[in-house]
């Protein structure tokens, strides 16, 4: 990102270009979720795949840095009906006790890719910057012929009676607001504004007003609600989005900011830092394809469930020791473990919650265990990033042989081209931050693992092929026994 922003001379706008992506794929996750309930699924994927080709040729032919943002806005709606459409045509055409297997493969895709796109990216912007976004289009090619040749066999179940008229547009709007405010004041805060500054507080009150008027118009108003709010009467939905949202905030701060530990603390490169997440994004792909598997065979979600948030509970605080003094190999078994632990997480929690909803509200519970997820990453990464600066800012403050060069510090940014001893200071103050992150850190996952207790047990219904596909398709209104 830093060389793209250069290229347009916005270097202190530089967070714009992933900040506009994150709230436009945000937001509109729950509003492609109940499109795919009330308009079918087929029409939902085919406009995500338009809409994110669309953000990304803009991208692509950018001339300034506002044009770049606009597309990365734009790319970021499409990317949400991509993320949760697909997820939910799994949900509808998989049968619920094999739904893990097919949904493991969707995980371990994100996580490679979160390994393999800086790495990637870092190589096509060498070549020309331009080229991260027309290889969306390249790829995309490809994508839509095979959509195309099978999107008959996509189901395309539709609302009954349901017109444009029916749309929750006071929805959309009020759900818009409250979490682009929420959104801007958690990724601000800390960084471009003070926490105290009268932005960050205004910010936070519009956010924090809005969501009582948004529950209280959603219960009373509009035909189709855009959240359907009776499905948090069901406990395993409860348990589920407690859980995905309180884990996620651990998940996503750890996947932004271990290459950053390692490149300030180790003095590691950019590529290699970016390849030492590998013991942690790994084990998420192992485990979370292997509990698809432990899920089809058992019929069972809780035990993978509560291993996982025990193991990352563990991990997560044993993690508070990564300051730098450890060795290597310490520091990547504790990785390994938290990885293995959300992995065990990954999808336990969609198909615990999807096994207590019959099909009318399949997509959105879909919908909301994975948006879940998205609001506690945005959480995470804002409050583990200015524990991080706050942290490391304090330590090298009060170093008065740092003072001439707070700029730089405070910038992260060159601290190879420092003094030695301060370069060492430097280093050291970065490790210690990241261990006083993963202090703040660990108590959301325990939180996490205290919802997924709370779940009642998932009868996954019998293995596919034993009896009729719609048992297993259509789960159970009513909470069913487990032995």
């Amino acid at each position: 990102m830093p060389t793209i922003a250069s290229q347009f001379d916005a270097l202190p706008q530089e967070s714009w270009i992933s900040l506009a992506y994150l709230l436009t794929s945000t937001v509109f996750q729950p509003i492609f979720g109940r499109g795919t309930d009330l308009y079918g699924s087929r029409l939902m994927l085919l406009i995500s795949i338009a809409v994110f080709d669309i953000g990304s040729l803009l991208c692509a032919v950018a001339t300034n840095f506002i044009f770049l943002c606009c597309g990365r806005a734009i790319a970021g709606i499409g990317a949400a009906g991509l993320l949760v459409v697909c997820m939910i045509i799994i949900s509808q055409m998989v049968p619920l006790r094999d739904r893990g297997k097919f949904v493991g493969a969707m995980y371990a895709r994100t996580a490679i890719a979160t390994v393999l796109g800086p790495v990637l990216g870092g190589i096509l912007t060498r070549i020309n910057w331009r080229w991260c976004f027309w290889i969306n289009l390249i790829l995309s090619g490809p994508a839509i012929l095979v959509l195309l040749m099978f999107v008959k066999n996509i189901p395309n179940r539709k609302r009954p009676g349901a017109s444009f008229r029916d749309v929750d547009f006071g929805g959309i709007i009020l759900v818009a607001l409250c979490i682009v405010a929420l959104c801007l004041a958690l990724s601000w805060g800390g960084t471009t504004f003070d926490w105290h500054s009268p932005v960050i507080i205004s910010l936070l009150v519009v956010g924090t007003v809005l969501l009582p008027i948004f529950i209280l118009y959603e219960l009373h108003f509009p035909r189709f609600p855009v959240i359907p709010l009776e499905m948090f009467r069901i406990r395993n939905v409860v348990a589920s989005t407690g859980n995905y949202f309180f884990s996620s905030v651990s998940m996503y701060g750890l996947s932004a900011y271990i290459p950053s530990y390692y490149q300030l603390v180790r003095g590691d490169n950019q590529l290699v830092s970016g390849l030492e997440i590998l013991p942690y994004v790994g084990t998420i792909v192992i485990f979370s394809t292997l509990v698809g598997y432990l899920m089809s065979w058992t019929g069972r979600t809780r035990p993978w469930m509560w291993a996982g948030g025990l193991i990352n509970t563990l991990a997560n605080g044993l993690m508070i020791m990564l300051n730098g003094t450890q060795p290597r190999a310490v520091e990547y078994v504790f990785l390994a473990l938290s990885g293995a632990g959300v992995g065990l997480i990954a999808q336990t929690n969609t198909v615990s919650a999807q096994s207590k909803v019959a099909w009318e509200l399949l997509a959105s519970v879909t919908t909301m265990t994975m948006w879940s997820k998205s609001l506690g990453g945005i959480v995470g990464i804002a409050m583990q990033g200015s524990i991080i600066n706050n942290v490391f800012q304090k330590t090298m403050a009060s170093n008065s042989g740092a003072a001439p060069y707070m700029d730089q510090l405070k910038a992260l940014s060159g601290l190879h081209s420092l003094p030695p001893a301060i370069a060492a200071d430097a280093s050291r103050a970065y490790g210690k931050a990241f261990g006083t992150m993963m202090i703040a850190t660990t108590p959301f996952v325990a939180v996490g693992l205290l919802f997924s207790l709370t779940a009642e047990p998932a009868d996954l219904g019998r293995k596919s092929g034993k009896k009729k596909r719609q048992e297993d398709l259509e789960a159970p209104k009513t909470a069913h026994g487990e032995a």
